[in-house]
């Protein structure tokens, strides 16, 4: 799969109706065979994905023609008598997903199996910059190293403007701009036999798809401002569910207005380190400890509401959603930043936490690479249709 074809979502009309329809029921299938227990007999998968039993039969075969399910007899009969039954499995060894995340002094590096599941993680540290090219070549193949099955989707999550896959500009690893360590990556990923090629995502925007697949509901939020914060400020914008990009792929990059209130929200954060001694995720961790001693809390929240405000007013959302190392801070940060938006609007949005936000980032990139594996799974139990 190219890069192009890994960000590119599935459309309704591409492959017809009738495709559309035998992706969605194949779907459903694969969701409850990703889930625990794991192991199913064909009538409670009917009974979990909500189809026929013809349909499910069909499906299933399928999947077991392709290597993507497996069945065995079931050692007790039902407990009304009768033969025993057949139990359906995915086979979780089929394919893997791997995810690399930089972040200030680290790569981090983890291989999902089919499922979806977490089957082998690593860690590099450094600690000039300038590594983390090489560090990110020595993961992925440390990643290899220790999995068989074929790799299907590979995403790299790093700071910085990312547009179609490739680094624009990244201000904390500019030795990323050149994107000449995809290649390496993709060099990598052939010599291993491996069809998958190298996506470059930006974190807080796949931070953002997953607190808005949390907080997203039939009653909540149809338009999100989601900020990110671990190291540093990071911002998504997601309207009608879609996450909007922009041109470059610049949308929602708030650090680039050098002298803006999302800056001054930055500076605050390092000095923060700089009076604690610690980096931020560390006083972050301790924040309602420290807070207690010198308040701090407070007036982050209303740094971060004055910087909302301009993107509220222009965009009017209904949800601005928090996530990473900053829900540590609890809800007086959320209460901050409210009070300062409704001193600013009549219409202010709900202020939100998102659930699990320290791990939106991870969560969010699980979610994108699970999601392209998936696509692929799809193409190969219903194949396109040519024009």
């Amino acid at each position: 799969m190219d890069r192009q074809t890994a960000l590119t979502p599935l459309l309704a009309g591409e492959s017809g109706l009738n495709t559309l329809t035998r992706d969605n029921s194949t779907n459903a299938v694969l969701n409850v065979l990703s889930s625990e227990p794991f192991v199913f007999s064909i009538t409670h998968v009917c009974q979990l994905s909500g189809l026929s039993r013809p349909t499910v039969t069909r499906i299933l075969g399928d999947l077991i023609d392709h290597g993507l399910a497996a069945t065995k007899t079931a050692t007790r009969a039902h407990a009304t008598g009768g033969r025993k039954p057949q139990l359906f499995s995915l086979n979780r060894s089929h394919h893997c997903s791997v995810v690399l995340r930089v972040n200030y002094d680290v790569v981090q590096a983890f291989a999902l199996d089919a499922a979806g599941d977490v089957i082998t993680r690593l860690a590099s540290d450094f600690s000039n910059p300038s590594e983390v090219g090489d560090r990110l070549v020595g993961a992925l193949g440390e990643i290899l190293d220790s999995i068989e099955c074929p790799i299907y989707s590979v995403a790299v999550v790093v700071m910085g403007i990312v547009n179609r896959g490739l680094v624009v500009r990244s201000e904390s690893f500019p030795t990323l701009n050149d994107n000449a360590w995809v290649g390496r990556l993709d060099q990598i990923l052939a010599e291993r036999g491996h069809e998958a090629r190298v996506v470059a995502l930006n974190d807080a925007k796949v931070a953002a798809q997953w607190m808005y697949s949390q907080l997203n509901a039939p009653d909540s939020a149809e338009s999100m401002i989601a900020i990110h914060c671990s190291e540093d400020i990071g911002c998504g914008l997601i309207f009608g569910g879609v996450l909007l990009e922009g041109a470059h792929g610049a949308a929602g990059e708030i650090l680039q207005d050098t002298d803006g209130e999302w800056t001054q929200v930055s500076k605050f954060l390092r000095e923060l380190e700089g009076r604690h001694g610690d980096p931020i995720r560390a006083v972050f961790a301790h924040a309602q400890q420290i807070d207690r001693d010198k308040p701090f809390i407070g007036e982050l929240g209303k740094l971060m509401g004055r910087a909302l405000t301009p993107m509220v007013l222009t965009l009017d959302p209904d949800t601005v959603a928090v996530g990473g190392a900053i829900v540590d801070c609890g809800p007086a940060l959320m209460e901050a930043i409210d009070r300062e938006l409704r001193s600013a609007t009549p219409t202010p949005p709900a202020v939100r936490v998102a659930p699990q936000g320290a791990q939106s980032v991870q969560e969010g990139a699980k979610m994108y690479v699970l999601g392209q594996a998936r696509r692929q799974m799809l193409d190969l139990v219903n194949p396109p249709a040519q024009f």
